[in-house]
């Protein structure tokens, strides 16, 4: 845990000590400790029936939009498909994690709000209401495009990922694998992915900075430590 905080701080800096305390207090979440075991076990097991949520104008938009892993490396786009579905997932297993539901359209509601509003407000989204207009075809072109290369930014995306890892074992008891960690870690730093490039966008910036990243994974950290409740209304 301490080699692994201290190679994001490393990296991030001082501005990044927030978050390392962040990443680590999930550890005493009851919810997260609920994700953490939830996640060890196949999808269905937790996410459900999401079917009609995969069928909503932002992720069918991002269907869309958004190509393969292959295309993608041969096309030079930095988001994959699978990457944000991944953050659609990481949002449902939130809500699963603090409700233990698996049934109902209002766990679909309210996890389609939460994705909206990451995207739209980051690490304020707490404040930000979902957008009138939701992201269309043309937005995913746009955000595939937006860099990873800059500023030590993806670096610190990838420790903070192997922090968390950390403390998720110091959960489960599993091994974490050296390169691929584990499924919920590659939910939540895939997230903060998404939400930094978002941001960068909105800035009408090309690539993410660090300061994107930090919100990014403010946003997701906050989220998994906030109830369903919370975000209601």
């Amino acid at each position: 845990m301490a080699d692994a905080r201290g190679a994001l701080l490393e990296v991030g800096g001082r501005e990044s000590t927030g978050v390392a305390a962040a990443i680590e207090g999930l550890a005493s979440e009851p919810a997260f400790q609920v994700m953490a075991s939830a996640s060890l076990a196949a999808r269905p097991q937790w996410a459900g029936l999401v079917d009609d949520l995969f069928e909503r104008p932002l992720l069918n938009n991002a269907k869309a939009g958004l190509r393969n892993a292959l295309m993608s490396t041969l096309t030079g786009d930095s988001l994959y498909r699978n990457v944000f579905f991944s953050f659609a997932d990481a949002v449902i297993l939130w809500h699963y994690g603090h409700t233990q539901e698996r049934t109902g359209s209002a766990r679909l509601d309210a996890t389609y709000n939460a994705l909206q509003r990451l995207l739209a407000g980051a690490d304020a989204f707490l404040a930000t209401a979902p957008p009138k207009v939701e992201p269309d075809i043309e937005y995913f072109h746009r955000l595939r495009r937006v860099r990873l290369t800059r500023d030590n930014a993806y670096p610190m995306l990838r420790r903070a990922g192997r922090l968390l890892g950390a403390v998720e074992a110091e959960i489960t008891q599993e091994r974490l694998h050296a390169v691929r960690g584990t499924m919920l870690t590659s939910y939540v730093t895939f997230s903060a992915q998404v939400i930094a490039m978002a941001r960068a966008l909105r800035a009408e910036r090309d690539a993410i900075d660090r300061s994107d990243v930090l919100s990014g994974l403010r946003a997701i950290t906050t989220l998994l430590a906030t109830p369903p409740a919370a975000l209601a209304g």
